[in-house]
């Protein structure tokens, strides 16, 4: 081996041991909510890319798509639920809570209850449903969940009838289509069906929950990859907040508003949430009880899930 080409070896296996292998590209699916705003930002912004990472955001429709794709390790992380990271671990797909994007503020609304145009005249609150009203909704996810909570805190158990929908697009369509009376739906679209006549019945405000989160599998997340995706995430919160118009505009692009409410839409805040890094709180240790609780109770899960298991010890 000649000089030259021992020194180009030694060159490129320096630069490799300096700076590491190329990144693994980390496979991120999300759904058209309008929290995830946080994760479009950071990719489109370079800053997962400044933290050392190589992340590519996968929309879908559904959680049912995303929980396919993740069994089919076409992913490597996923926007979502609770309820989707615990049935995924119970079913052999290691993964944990590494950030969470939205949790209840009594200052924000992140889910309604939402009529459609047709019934808001005769559905003027949750005392005038009458029972037996469909609703659309999705079960085993978190507006499954919130239903319940809903039921829970108002008193109006056995009132609904669940109409399963997996897509979000086709439930607010057969809302806004008046084929159904009601649905519980994240916003942006709780002020979509709002600005076409519907009436918001139930907010989520008053309750404690977190309400999306993001998970990353097990063979994935290390403390560093954990650290620099949160760092990414809570600077993309931090630029949105700081020119909100901009990114609304990122949003309308992006599916996640659409073009009629974008002009009154409020946009996601997470200065309200006060912690350091200005993000939401990861769950808490009766959160992940609360909702496993209610797991096992619909025969989702057989138990519990350890709150070691689910959540991402460095993330905390």
């Amino acid at each position: 081996m000649s000089l030259k080409t021992t020194a180009t070896l030694c060159a490129v296996l320096s630069a490799l041991f300096a700076g590491g292998a190329a990144a693994e590209t980390l496979r991120i699916g999300t759904l058209p909510a309008a929290d995830s705003i946080v994760l479009q930002a950071a990719a489109d912004e370079g800053l997962f890319k400044a933290e050392g990472l190589d992340v590519e955001i996968v929309p879908f429709k559904s959680a049912l798509e995303i929980g396919a794709a993740m069994r089919a390790g076409r992913l490597q992380g996923h926007f979502g639920d609770l309820m989707n990271v615990f049935t995924q671990n119970a079913t052999g797909i290691g993964q944990k809570i590494v950030v969470t994007t939205t949790h209840t503020n009594p200052e924000q609304r992140a889910f309604g209850f939402v009529t459609s145009p047709a019934a808001a005249e005769k559905l003027t609150s949750l005392e005038a449903i009458p029972a037996g009203t469909k609703t659309a909704m999705s079960s085993a996810t978190i507006i499954d969940y919130l239903l319940d909570r809903m039921a829970e805190t108002t008193k109006t158990e056995g009132k609904l009838e669940n109409l399963e929908v997996k897509q979000i697009p086709i439930r607010l369509q057969m809302l806004l289509s008046n084929k159904v009376d009601t649905a519980l739906l994240p916003e942006p679209l709780v002020s979509v069906v709002a600005s076409k006549g519907g009436r918001v019945l139930w907010e989520d405000k008053g309750l404690n929950e977190a309400l999306a989160v993001v998970a990353l599998k097990n063979d994935v997340a290390t403390d560093k990859v954990v650290a620099s995706f949160r760092k990414a995430v809570a600077e993309a919160a931090r630029r949105i907040e700081a020119d909100p118009e901009k990114f609304r505009g990122v949003m309308v692009k992006k599916g996640l508003l659409p073009p009629p409410v974008a002009p009154q839409y409020t946009m996601v805040r997470f200065s309200i949430y006060q912690t350091a890094d200005g993000l939401p709180p990861l769950p808490a240790p009766e959160e992940v009880t609360r909702v496993g609780d209610w797991m096992v109770k619909k025969g989702m899960l057989k138990a519990v899930p350890a709150y070691e298991d689910v959540v991402y010890p460095a993330a905390r």
